[in-house]
């Protein structure tokens, strides 16, 4: 159907080449001025000319690789190298058992366990805080005190101190050591400096 519109069209625009552009340019013609786009699409076929494969490798095929990779790079690629980048699945050997509670936990790391159980507890001991003390800045030095503590300590720890009291026994884990003072601003001189090692912590 488009070859004979195109067909009919092109012999239109002839005629009227023919008949209107030659009195008034009085030349002969030939060669026509009618594009050569509008010419029937069977002028343009070449019969004469063989398929060569060569042809088609012109301009979309270049970025095809031409060279099989070797089993070397693709092992390489798939596993990695031990000395480069190791993607096999190997037993790690930077994890250690916690003292404390007996749960494995990355060396270099705190325990996810224990630490888990320090952050109950300070949430608890914030909330008993906030219930005793409210809101109000802290101008005084607070002392936490566990059930069946306060007659441990004599009035002298007392003094000058907001006391806040638990309402149950203090947990295995949790050492008195650890609320004791120190450090480059505190205020050491009514109390004996003692030093604190690590197992006395636990």
């Amino acid at each position: 159907m488009a070859g004979h519109l195109l067909k009919y069209l092109t012999d239109a625009l002839g005629k009227f080449e023919y008949v209107y552009l030659t009195p008034l340019l009085k030349r002969p013609p030939t060669p026509r001025w009618i594009p050569l786009v509008m010419q029937a699409p069977q002028q343009f076929i070449e019969k004469d000319t063989s398929f060569n494969i060569k042809s088609i490798f012109d301009g979309f095929l270049w970025g095809v690789p031409t060279c099989r990779r070797s089993a070397e790079k693709r092992l390489m690629r798939k596993y990695g190298a031990p000395n480069w980048h190791n993607k096999l699945i190997l037993p790690r050997k930077d994890i250690k058992t916690c003292g404390a509670c007996g749960h494995s936990h990355e060396a270099g790391r705190l325990c996810s366990n224990c630490y888990s159980k320090v952050k109950a507890e300070t949430s608890v001991l914030q909330e008993k805080m906030v219930q005793e003390l409210g809101l109000d800045p802290i101008d005084k030095e607070i002392a936490i005190v566990y059930q069946e503590e306060k007659n441990q300590f004599g009035d002298e720890f007392f003094k000058g101190k907001r006391v806040v009291q638990m309402g149950k026994l203090r947990p295995k884990w949790f050492s008195k050591n650890l609320l004791q003072k120190s450090g480059p601003n505190s205020d050491l001189s009514n109390s004996e400096v003692t030093t604190i090692k690590p197992h006395d912590l636990g």
